[in-house]
């Protein structure tokens, strides 16, 4: 009955965003609290304290705002689309799963690896290659597979290479994927067009590949005693991978144009629809149908319910704060930056990162951030602030301690999550300087 509820009220919310209803929205916004409420309860301990205190902060602001009674309760379904898309994207994952792609992890990673630099630098590519459509699901994988098989090195050396490999990969990958909440946010945000963004995004994760791949090699590595030859077990091969990637680009790029829809709205709609034709050109819809129902009803019983608390009260908060003056407030000092405004894009990924480290999820800093930088640098700099906003997100991936990515990476390799947060720190900071200077090379 919970699933049932929760996919009625989201694919109104799609509707009513779809037709630009008002009225609809804002019955979506009453009819979405009895969500709120038992995902409360169902949240963990880090999203029910963010919730708790947004929908805490707003109803303090609320006596100081201009905002009317009969606005409330959109505020409340203002950000459900993203709930929408959080909802569907497992689809992805249950195709490539469906056609078998994951069964190539041993043969993609450690076929003739003689070296952990090979070894490294294989594991940086598939993860690269698997993120796009499993996100962090196929961490685990992956993670559990070269500590099994790197065994015989030593345990720091081991940790090392996974927690930079794997984790630096999923923010490089993710960087520019239209299927990454991180960077549906962002655009949402900004309304910037997400092909205005993508040169910039795509040069910016190739250089970044880049300097991951040669830095093995600079580095004094370790042999390994046994060459493997394992082959493939009946997945798919890398090169019809690609292939599915660029045609869901260009999809989004026609359909958007075609329906005259929002980048969302088109992922959302698309997500679906390109899943099952994926998997039905290769003779698996059946399965695949099979795959995404238990995927699809997984989600909406467990996974949903932190992003569901996290963006209602992210909406209530933020819709109150836009109509209060602690905004003119908070900016003021910050004008002092508009003669120099990449100084202000340096200090967006450093908010990010020292929001992360006390355990703020990188959507709700951005949505903050956003608040407070956008009427400085947004009518001048749109592109600008869009890239730091997605760069700087994805990297705290990689160095959070409190982020489900890096705890998720400390239980598999039995470390502290800070100890990967100061191997993968000095990533973050280069990442952020490099966007920097990419922006500041090409306007």
């Amino acid at each position: 009955m919970q699933r049932l509820y929760y996919a009625i009220i989201l694919s109104m919310v799609f509707i009513g965003l779809a037709l630009e209803s008002t009225l609809l929205l804002s019955l979506c916004g009453i009819l979405s609290l009895p969500m709120l409420v038992y995902s409360f309860y169902q949240s963990n301990r880090l999203f029910k304290g963010m919730g708790l205190a947004f929908l805490l902060g707003g109803a303090l602001l609320l006596p100081f705002s201009t905002i009317s009674i009969n606005e409330l309760p959109q505020l409340f379904s203002s950000n459900l689309t993203l709930v929408v898309f959080v909802a569907i994207v497992p689809l992805m994952q249950a195709a490539i799963e469906t056609l078998y792609y994951d069964r190539n992890v041993n043969a993609w990673l450690f076929t003739r690896a003689t070296h952990t630099r090979n070894v490294e630098n294989r594991a940086l590519l598939t993860t690269y290659g698997f993120v796009p459509f499993m996100n962090f699901s196929i961490l685990p994988l992956l993670q559990n597979t070269l500590n099994d098989h790197l065994s015989e090195l030593p345990k720091k050396t081991r940790n090392s290479i996974i927690s930079k490999s794997t984790l630096r990969a999923y923010a490089l990958a993710l960087v520019w994927m239209p299927m990454e909440i991180m960077v549906v946010t962002a655009i949402g945000l900004t309304g910037e067009s997400y092909f205005s963004l993508l040169p910039y995004l795509l040069l910016l994760s190739v250089t970044m590949t880049i300097i991951e791949l040669i830095r093995p090699r600079v580095l004094k590595g370790t042999s390994l005693n046994q060459i493997n030859t394992y082959t493939s077990e009946n997945g798919r091969s890398k090169g019809s991978l690609i292939t599915a990637v660029v045609v869901f680009l260009l999809l989004v790029t026609l359909i958007g144009e075609w329906l005259q829809l929002s980048f969302l709205l088109t992922v959302i709609l698309l997500i679906p629809l390109f899943s099952f034709t994926w998997t039905l050109l290769f003779g698996k819809a059946k399965p695949f149908i099979a795959n995404g129902q238990s995927a699809l009803g997984k989600q909406l019983k467990t996974g949903i319910h932190p992003f569901l608390v996290l963006f209602m009260s992210l909406g209530w908060f933020t819709g109150i704060l836009n109509q209060t003056e602690l905004l003119t407030i908070v900016q003021e000092p910050l004008r002092a930056f508009e003669e120099h405004p990449y100084v202000l894009l340096l200090l967006i990924p450093l908010s990010f990162y020292s929001l992360a480290l006390i355990g703020i999820h990188p959507i709700a800093s951005m949505v903050l951030v956003h608040e407070i930088v956008s009427p400085i640098l947004q009518p001048g700099m749109p592109i600008e602030l869009t890239v730091m906003y997605i760069v700087s997100a994805l990297a705290t991936f990689t160095m959070s301690p409190y982020g489900i990515v890096v705890t998720m990476t400390a239980r598999h390799t039995n470390q502290n999550p800070y100890r990967i947060m100061l191997t993968n720190l000095p990533f973050a900071l280069l990442f952020a300087v490099i966007a920097v200077g990419l922006l500041i090379l090409i306007p």
